[in-house]
């Protein structure tokens, strides 16, 4: 006679396992999310909270909210679709893959983003480590695969990568419409990929985002020209893609029932996950140390101005020098917003002084100044977007105490292609919500047609110096052993300004 053993009890464990592996598809997958999120949000805390600095200062930054949220929409389009991969995954593949991705979002982190310290909110490039964060964690938890099906939507998420953004809105002009109108540009290719079951389709649904988002851009221009920036971005591009999709879909379903849900939910590729977790959970910790650029750039404005900066006026000369003259470039606006004027001024001291030059030559400055409405702009476009300095090294910055307190930065310049030496004085102000940045140069030439760094609305110079800086390193444009020559003419004569400012703004 045979007696039937009963199976052992399920440990815990393997009772949680089987509770978890029944579960809807939809319920994992948005637990799955949902730790990427919170790994994300732990890893990059510093560079979510400076999106957000951005776009409460009204910077053009803060277009980066319209990516990902273009991208939710966006996959929901491409998610619609018939599942066409096979339904096969290779694990180690997934893993190697997604390991690589994570090591190169921590390299990026760590390397890129403090060799292009000046440039930071140009770039933003440590958007760029998150993206590879968040693309490379989900290759790992949900397999290559089914992330090589919403390829098109990594690809609109990498539009994070700031400097397409702000070459276009330089070439729209610079200023509020344009910020709006170069959005537009992520809203016409994300309608594009998402309504694009077909290239016809997907064109035309680009083609309708850009005139719903036009027109909703110039409503806005007309009827509501001070809302702030993010409006003129975020306003027309999320509803371009809403309406337009929206639109497209009850037209392609016309006469068929309409369902959230219209096909069956399949499987998740990579069922077995539980490895990968402490692979995202380990780079999350190692992220968190590699802390965002301080206040690098010559960009920082003192709170105290001498009353409100007037767009295009010349300086007042400090006692002892003469302005022989200025000249005004309204082509700035299309870095610093609307309204902004670079005003240049050639200030030369009525005696000479033999501690500045030997023969006691009365020195000669150039005085460049910038107002702006919209001072966070001056993060953006550090001093050396504006002029032509591709193949210039500059020093180390030096911190001045100029009075009133007003802090200036100190600086060399050697341009290898002229030959000359300037040194520069950068110091600035804000009052509200105007700001003013000044510098001002000396060159190692003290004749009467020495050469000063020459304003530039090119950024083709930009430009040769990131990629030379990318394959070079900062030492091909670093000056290690700067010789201040003119640091002490530059200190007395910045201090000597200020003062002047202030003064006159008191006897106003």
């Amino acid at each position: 006679m045979s007696t039937a053993t009963a199976d052992p009890p399920a440990s815990p464990v393997q009772s949680l396992l089987s509770w978890w592996y029944a579960l809807h598809p939809m319920y994992r997958l948005a637990v799955r999310w949902a730790f990427i999120v919170a790994c994300t949000a732990v890893a990059f805390h510093d560079s979510i909270a400076s999106v957000i600095r951005v776009t409460r200062n009204e910077g053009v930054g803060g277009y980066v909210w319209v990516v990902p949220a273009s991208a939710v929409l966006v996959a929901i389009g491409v998610a619609r679709r018939r599942r066409t991969e096979l339904p096969i995954h290779d694990r180690q593949t997934d893993i190697i893959v997604g390991t690589m991705g994570l090591v190169l979002a921590v390299l990026v982190q760590s390397v890129l983003v403090p060799r292009f310290a000046l440039y930071f909110h140009l770039l933003r490039l440590d958007l760029v480590a998150m993206w590879l964060f968040v693309l490379s964690s989900s290759i790992v938890l949900f397999g290559l695969r089914p992330v090589i099906r919403f390829g098109w939507v990594w690809a609109l998420m990498f539009m994070v990568f700031s400097l397409p953004y702000y070459l276009s809105v330089v070439f729209f002009g610079g200023g509020k419409f344009a910020a709006g109108a170069s959005t537009l540009i992520i809203a016409a290719i994300g309608t594009g990929i998402g309504v694009g079951r077909t290239f016809k389709r997907g064109f035309i649904g680009s083609v309708a985002a850009w005139g719903v988002g036009f027109t909703v851009l110039i409503v806005i221009g007309l009827f509501f020209n001070s809302a702030p920036v993010w409006v003129y971005q975020q306003v027309p591009g999320l509803t371009a893609i809403s309406a337009v999709a929206v639109v497209m879909y009850f037209q392609a379903r016309r006469g068929v029932p309409k369902r959230v849900l219209d096909r069956k939910v399949e499987p998740l590729a990579a069922g077995q996950v539980w490895s990968a977790v402490p692979l995202v959970m380990a780079v999350t910790v190692v992220l968190t140390f590699f802390p965002l650029p301080g206040d690098a750039t010559s960009s920082r404005l003192s709170p105290v101005a001498p009353g409100r900066p007037v767009v295009g006026q010349p300086l007042a000369a400090p006692p002892g020098w003469t302005s022989t003259g200025y000249e005004n470039f309204d082509w700035v606006h299309r870095f610093y917003g609307g309204g902004s004027v670079l005003t240049r001024q050639r200030m030369t001291a009525t005696t000479g002084d033999p501690r500045f030059d030997k023969f006691a030559r009365p020195r000669t400055l150039v005085v460049d100044n910038i107002v702006s409405e919209h001072p966070f702009a001056f993060e953006i476009y550090p001093m050396r977007v504006l002029y032509e300095l591709a193949e210039a090294r500059i020093s180390p910055l030096q911190d001045v105490e100029l009075g009133f307190g007003v802090k200036g930065i100190l600086y060399s310049v050697i341009d290898d292609k002229l030959l000359i030496t300037w040194n520069g004085l950068t110091f600035g102000w804000r009052d509200s919500n105007v700001g003013q940045r000044i510098t001002v140069f000396a060159v190692d030439n003290h004749e009467p047609d020495a050469l000063f760094p020459t304003p530039s609305d090119s950024m083709a110079s930009t430009l040769r110096t990131l990629l030379t800086m990318l394959f070079r390193g900062n030492a091909v444009l670093s000056e290690d052993a700067p010789r201040f020559k003119d640091g002490e003419l530059l200190t007395e004569f910045g201090r000597a300004l200020v003062a002047t400012q202030f003064r006159a703004a008191g006897s106003r």
